[in-house]
């Protein structure tokens, strides 16, 4: 009971920092505007954080030892993967007509250097995580399968040797 109390402990405290690091990678566009897309733009760097420690410490989170579960995520993540990849490429768009109206009301006075540093920031970061969190995406479900594939390798070979 205790380990699956310092197990949850752990996992909440790994959320806890994702959600700080997307805050904080957030927070020079937040601070000045009014940004309409936030909510995905988390969901992108939250999504592709949280799939990367998924995916290299598999076999070390326990949540994830349940086969109903690990066939509810691999399930899941296919809608998630096509709603992110509509999301990508509509603040893409958004990001090539080059208006801080499309994405959201201005905080502060965005001069033309200032609007061209945020969209340079805006454009990388989007690029950067909206494209990381499909890959990952792909990448833990390419996991998914290989941790399937090895299970029913060892129960195979169980049965063999009885």
């Amino acid at each position: 009971m205790t380990e699956k109390i310092l197990h949850f402990v752990k996992e909440l405290l790994w959320i806890s920092i994702t959600a700080l690091v997307t805050f904080a990678i957030l927070y020079p566009v937040t601070s000045k505007l009014d940004y309409f897309y936030w909510k995905i733009n988390a969901t992108f760097i939250f999504v592709s954080l949280t799939y990367f420690r998924w995916s290299v410490t598999l076999r070390s989170l326990p949540f994830l030892h349940s086969s109903a579960l690990r066939f509810a995520l691999f399930t899941l993540n296919i809608p998630l993967f096509f709603y992110l990849l509509y999301s990508l490429q509509k603040i893409m768009l958004k990001l090539d007509n080059f208006f801080t109206e499309d994405l959201g009301f201005p905080k502060v006075i965005l001069f033309e250097d200032l609007k061209n540093e945020l969209f340079k920031y805006m454009t990388t970061e989007v690029v950067l995580f909206g494209s990381a969190s499909l890959i990952l995406i792909l990448a833990f479900q390419v996991r998914l399968i290989i941790s399937y594939w090895q299970l029913y390798k060892h129960q195979a070979n169980r049965m063999m040797e009885d």
